[in-house]
């Protein structure tokens, strides 16, 4: 009869997915060595290889791919309980509550990622909008946002740059362009997003360049600001964390800004660790492992 342990199944579960030794074993933050030694272990106790092998690449075999079905209930049910004891215990919180103010889908495969290795997360994502304004940072383990003034009150590290697209009626003699220089820019009515008397990012840059505009038009929300350029009141610009209903809408466009200036700098920051609930503190060490931030001098949240 096999010994396996959950920590053998979990790491034979996320290797049949990942098929590669060094990124199973940069998940589970082991060794590839101790991957492999795993693997072998599991296999001498079934007396039968689980993969084929191409150097570090592993793919199920027969006998692999009806183990995982097995593997994968036992870890489903083993989960369940674990999350159930958890929550009758203090401490036990296996909830991440993550406040984003742009750039979600870039933030989804990490979160992803992490399920593999902790599948009792529970993700509560709240995101950024125009009319509520700004929540309680307090209340967030993890917290992205752009480097603007009107998020001053977040002190966070520097995440990655964003860049924006400029969005077009289709039958706009500028949609039959691949991308669009500054000076184009000159002459047009625009849209903006607006929070009471802060304007977004664009606007600010629009008035550095000296773009000459024709008229500007002020929304509290992302779809108002959508259906003003739908309707060929105006255009405007769409950061690429945001691009998803603008290119779901046949009447519209999204062409490339050729002027850099036109992308935001996002941020990110987490609570401190004494506050962090253990899972979330996982995260955050997956996060800045997915996203190459280890070396960055990270600031928290509160004060």
């Amino acid at each position: 009869m096999p010994t396996m342990n959950i920590q053998n199944l979990r790491l034979f579960a996320i290797a049949a997915k990942l098929e590669n030794v060094s990124k199973t074993a940069e998940l589970m933050h082991t060794s590839q060595s101790a991957v492999s030694k795993n693997i072998l272990a599991l296999e001498e106790e079934f007396g039968t290889r689980l993969f084929d092998r191409a150097g570090k690449k592993l793919i199920l075999n027969d006998a692999g791919r009806r183990f995982l079905v097995s593997c994968e209930r036992i870890l489903e049910e083993t989960d369940t309980v674990a999350k159930d004891l958890r929550h009758l215990s203090a401490g036990g919180d296996t909830v991440i509550r993550i406040f984003a103010a742009g750039s979600e889908p870039r933030l989804f495969s990490c979160m992803s990622m992490f399920r593999l290795a902790y599948s009792n997360v529970e993700y509560r994502i709240d995101t950024f909008n125009e009319r509520s304004g700004l929540p309680d940072i307090n209340e967030y383990d993890l917290v992205i946002y752009p480097d603007e003034i009107r998020f001053r009150k977040f002190k966070g590290s520097s995440y990655y740059t964003e860049k924006y697209y400029f969005a077009v009626r289709t039958d706009s003699p500028l949609a039959e362009r691949i991308s669009v220089p500054g000076k184009a820019l000159d002459g047009l009515s625009f849209v903006f997003l607006r929070n009471k008397t802060e304007y977004e990012y664009p606007f600010h840059i629009c008035l550095a360049e000296n773009v000459r505009m024709e008229s500007v038009h002020c929304v509290d929300t992302r779809e108002h600001h959508l259906q003003l350029i739908a309707n060929g009141i105006a255009v405007g610009f769409v950061p690429e964390g945001s691009t998803e209903i603008y290119r779901n809408d046949r009447r519209l466009r999204l062409l490339h800004l050729t002027d850099d200036r036109f992308s935001r700098s996002m941020k990110v920051c987490f609570k401190r660790e004494k506050h962090l609930s253990e899972i979330a503190g996982a995260f955050k060490e997956h996060f800045l492992g997915y996203f190459n931030l280890r070396n960055e001098p990270f600031q928290n949240s509160d004060p």
